[in-house]
């Protein structure tokens, strides 16, 4: 482990989890104009001191990748929920024939979930997005309101830190931040707008053109968003599967899952797509037909 990592970890470590995540490179002369004609981020602006969310997309605008990126030696690495992996290897290699390029699975780098002392904090990235790279490790922080970090290391030797705290805990903090994540079972369902991403800044609509950029565009220009993602609670537990449907008083779908969790801090946390006639509402909104749970409906707001 190098350094900077033992010294905030290996004594003071308070949170350490090992999360679901894969990360896969795309290298090559050819890899920033390759992939600027696919991702919805404005990939030239890319630097290897924070990471930018993207998204990429099919034809339809809808999207099969959700992803945090960053500038490395030759290329980019890109960081992805696991289940969703090997669609986006799949879709992205269909585009690349006339590119000199390699996309792969870097099997060496894993994900940990870091919640430090505050004694540490100095030490940490202040800004959300803001990466420190150490070695062969990046920590960056996820949100400006909450100091939560992420670890992206290749060193096994964190391994051995990780608590048996339950992912679970983390993806509800997550998830109560506005952070929304895409599944395999969710791959190509949203448009990017639905999930709020445009707030962080996972789309450029002043770059060139990318895959689905015409259905993204007109939503942005000369269309209504007619949907949107809202934070919904309850302190009863209940959670749904991803894309699984959203039920109103009246015990008519009303919306759709994009994650949901539990913990006993934050109680339940599902983000889900509501119409926008919601935003003033005080309704509430139920996970299933038997209405266990009423979840009460708040907008998400991504200022610091």
């Amino acid at each position: 482990m190098n350094t900077t990592l033992n010294s905030l970890i290996t004594n003071n470590i308070n949170t350490l989890i090992r999360l679901p995540y894969s990360f896969v490179t795309i290298t090559g002369i050819d890899a920033e104009k390759f992939i600027q004609g696919q991702f919805t981020c404005d990939v030239s602006t890319i630097n290897n001191e924070a990471f930018q969310f993207g998204t990429v997309n099919s034809p339809k605008g809808r999207m099969y990748g959700l992803f945090k990126i960053v500038r490395i030696e030759n290329g980019f690495l890109i960081r992805l929920e696991s289940s969703t992996v090997e669609l986006f290897i799949n879709n992205l290699s269909k585009y690349k024939v006339f590119f000199k390029c390699e996309i792969k699975r870097e099997e060496r780098l894993f994900l940990y979930a870091y919640t430090p002392m505050e004694s540490n904090e100095q030490y940490l990235p202040k800004l959300a997005n803001q990466l420190i790279k150490s070695g062969n490790e990046y920590i960056s922080r996820i949100s400006n309101k909450e100091p939560l970090f992420e670890i992206w290391s290749s060193d096994q030797a964190l391994n051995k830190l990780t608590t048996n705290t339950d992912p679970e805990i983390w993806f509800a903090l997550e998830a109560k931040l506005g952070i929304p994540e895409l599944y395999s079972a969710t791959q190509d369902n949203f448009i990017l707008q639905y999930l709020n991403l445009q707030e962080l800044g996972a789309v450029s609509f002043k770059k060139g053109c990318y895959t689905g950029q015409e259905i993204i565009a007109r939503l942005k220009f000369l269309g209504k968003l007619k949907k949107k993602m809202y934070l919904l609670s309850s302190p009863i537990k209940e959670v749904a599967d991803a894309g699984s449907d959203i039920f109103d008083e009246n015990n008519k779908k009303c919306g759709v899952v994009v994650r949901s969790h539990w913990s006993d801090t934050t109680g339940s946390i599902t983000l889900g797509i509501l119409n926008t006639s919601y935003s003033d509402s005080d309704a509430n909104v139920y996970l299933t037909h038997e209405k266990r749970a009423p979840f009460n409906i708040s907008q998400i707001s991504y200022d610091a």
